[in-house]
């Protein structure tokens, strides 16, 4: 199978043909692949016609699969009606980046968990994913120790998905140098964590549940709203 001009092997072909399919039967769109250049991995659009998984050229041959993998199973979150984040009555600056990471904290561990079964590489993106937060923490303004701050809102959820998803090894360091630099926003971390654990995601109304405890440990109620897409609600 090949995406974006690169062969990524046969692992996912059945799962891509599947998501296509019900694209084109249940969303009345056509699924589509293409490369872009942009900040992060791989981003999901729905347009009127079609529905489109942008993978980033530069991501090596080698990851891509994995890549690929989760803007699928985004993909399927939608189709399968998943709760989704939009914009709240108010807004702020870096608005768009806090529900990005607040929608990542559950429904990447969701999209992980169907990915498991097919052993994909994923030691790159572990790798990228862990020199980014270095450089994060090397980088990190006063105000994210504040917890009124949406910067602390920011770091708490950072803290908390690299909590659930880093690997222990590799976190454990990293953890300690978060709560020396910003101790605030690991404690508030600390919380978002628990508030997701205690639902989980393995269901629609799990990761509902969650998106929502999470939302209200680091106040972000009045910048984010939590869609129940099964039955058309706002919270």
């Amino acid at each position: 199978m090949k995406v974006i001009g690169k062969e990524i092997g046969s692992a996912l072909a059945l799962m891509h043909g599947e998501l296509e399919r019900r694209c084109k039967v249940e969303a009345e769109r056509t699924l589509e692949v293409v490369a872009f250049e942009g900040s992060a991995f791989s981003n999901v659009e729905w347009g009127d016609q079609s529905v489109t998984i942008s993978l980033h050229n530069g991501v090596p041959t080698h990851a891509l699969p994995h890549v690929f993998g989760v803007a699928l199973q985004h993909v399927r979150q939608r189709l399968d009606r998943y709760p989704g984040v939009r914009r709240g009555e108010r807004e702020v600056e870096g608005g768009a980046t806090l529900r990005s990471a607040l929608r990542e904290l559950v429904m990447g561990p969701e999209a992980e968990m169907h990915l498991e079964p097919l052993k994909l590489e994923v030691a790159w993106e572990v790798e990228q994913r862990h020199s980014g937060l270095k450089d994060l923490l090397r980088q990190a303004p006063e105000d994210w120790n504040d917890p009124r701050s949406p910067g602390n809102a920011f770091a708490a959820l950072q803290y908390a998905r690299f909590t659930l998803e880093h690997p222990e090894e590799l976190w454990a360091p990293l953890r300690d140098d978060f709560t020396k630099r910003i101790p605030k926003a690991a404690e508030q971390g600390e919380k978002v964590v628990a508030a997701v654990r205690k639902p989980g995601w393995k269901t629609p109304g799990a990761c509902l549940e969650a998106l929502v405890a999470a939302r209200e440990v680091v106040g972000l109620r009045p910048y984010a709203t939590i869609e129940d897409r099964q039955r058309a609600h706002m919270y």
